[in-house]
């Protein structure tokens, strides 16, 4: 199979179709499960009960990586898309039905598997549809889908349980579900399905790549990974500063914590803006460790005695934004430095080690706060993210000059494109934003 050129350019129609497609599968599976865990609180289940839920709705993100990677680099990106969206929309039909703690947990993991599937395949095709200057509009875009499906799930769950219930709930879940079904088979850019016919430069530089061979991208994904778990570990706690420490509303924590992803939103474009001057790869490691150490400061001053819980607000919001800045770089340093034929795989290896990251941190939270006191916690954990990026440093320019020294890495072969010159077509916490994209996540 040979590659097309951009000859119709950036194909803007199916990146605004796979940004609604990512806020349609953002929307109905934290819609599921914020309705699932205020149903489980409802009925008297304790914290346990609850944080295995967590867990069940993370863990076949991080175990199914390598299959799931696999899986977006040799079948039909659309097929994927349509069946993943399927199986979900009959796990959510499925738990408004279920009444055994045990049954909802099972159908949590099949509607989290869904998304497993789905993450790598997005994040695979979103650099196929756009062109090398304007990916970084379109993968700001589809972040910003993601989010707001995310802002909004909890909300609506919120709404409709208190109107009608959970069956509700789950219905809006569910009818999401189906939506993004029959959205994404009206997206034309394809990959997968068959074996590519590569020329013999970039076959061999794709037989051989692995993200452990890929050192530049090893120390962002591992520095942003550290990063992650810290985050995670106060994230836990940032109830009991907000509640305890500052005595203040459950709604005024509300607004502290949409703040987070009200500025992810804003840094998504601001990020795009920023990297469509960045030509250099490193350029974007660099600018990942700043959002990095960035997170590490609002997380420091979060743990200073305030005069105000109000100042909460804008440090939220600056978190979020370099939140956004983080996974606006990884994901185009992805999208740069991986074969096209591989990216499923490299986008299901990078959000399997940031979604064990965050799975990580969520159990760390719970120690950390039996041993310190909250504000402490959250001072040190900022210190410590501030100091992993410095460690993370080093590693990088040493990358960068040996790369520099030695032969550039073959680039990523051309998108395919499906139309007047279609071929047979041939992979995000989804940060995370987290479905949030294949390293998108959220740690607000």
């Amino acid at each position: 199979m040979s590659f097309t050129s951009f000859l119709d350019g950036t194909r803007w129609s199916d990146v605004y179709t796979a940004a609604t497609c990512a806020f349609l599968a953002g929307t109905a599976m934290f819609t599921a499960d914020f309705a699932l865990t205020l149903r489980l609180q409802t009925e008297g289940f304790g914290g346990f009960a609850i944080a295995a839920l967590i867990i069940c709705a993370t863990l076949p993100l991080v175990l199914l990586a390598p299959v799931t990677g696999r899986m977006a680099d040799r079948f039909d990106s659309r097929a994927l898309m349509a069946v993943s969206g399927l199986v979900q929309t009959a796990a959510i039909i499925a738990m408004a039905f279920t009444d055994n703690l045990y049954g909802l947990y099972a159908l949590v993991i099949v509607n989290a598997a869904g998304t497993a599937v789905l993450q790598p395949v997005v994040s695979a095709l979103v650099p196929a549809m756009a062109r090398r200057e304007d990916l970084p509009h379109a993968v700001a875009l589809v972040q910003t889908g993601t989010l707001v499906g995310l802002a909004a799930g909890p909300a609506a769950a919120g709404f409709l349980i208190g109107a009608g219930g959970v069956g509700a709930a789950l219905a809006l879940a569910a009818g999401c579900a189906v939506a993004r079904v029959l959205l994404c088979c009206d997206i034309r850019t394809r990959r997968g399905g068959v074996r590519r016919d590569l020329d013999a430069h970039t076959a061999s530089a794709a037989a051989g790549w692995r993200l452990g061979g890929d050192r530049l991208l090893t120390a962002m994904v591992l520095g942003l990974s550290a990063v992650i778990a810290a985050m995670c570990a106060v994230n836990v706690l940032s109830v009991f500063l907000v509640r305890e420490v500052y005595g203040a509303t459950e709604s005024l924590y509300g607004l502290i914590k949409a703040c987070w992803t009200l500025g992810m939103v804003g840094g998504a474009w601001i990020a795009a803006a920023v990297i469509r001057r960045l030509d250099r790869d490193v350029q974007l490691a660099w600018m990942l460790m700043a959002c990095l150490a960035g997170v590490g400061l609002v997380c420091f001053g979060q743990g200073m005695p305030l005069f105000t819980v109000l100042l909460l607000v804008p440090l939220n919001l600056i978190g979020g934004i370099f939140n956004a800045g983080e996974n606006s770089a990884l994901g185009i340093a992805v999208a740069r430095r991986v074969p096209e034929a591989f990216r499923g795989r490299a986008n299901a290896a990078v959000g399997g080690r940031v979604n064990a990251a965050q799975l990580i941190g969520f159990l760390l939270g719970g120690g950390l706060s039996v041993v310190m006191d909250v504000q402490a916690a959250f001072a040190a954990v900022g210190i410590v993210s501030i100091a992993i990026v410095l460690v993370c440093l080093p590693v990088i320019n040493r990358a960068a000059r040996d790369e520099a020294a030695g032969p550039r890495p073959a680039p990523a072969p051309g998108p395919v494109l499906e139309g007047a010159a279609a071929l047979t077509p041939l992979g995000v916490s989804i940060p995370n934003c987290s479905v949030r994209g294949g390293c998108e996540h959220r740690i607000g």
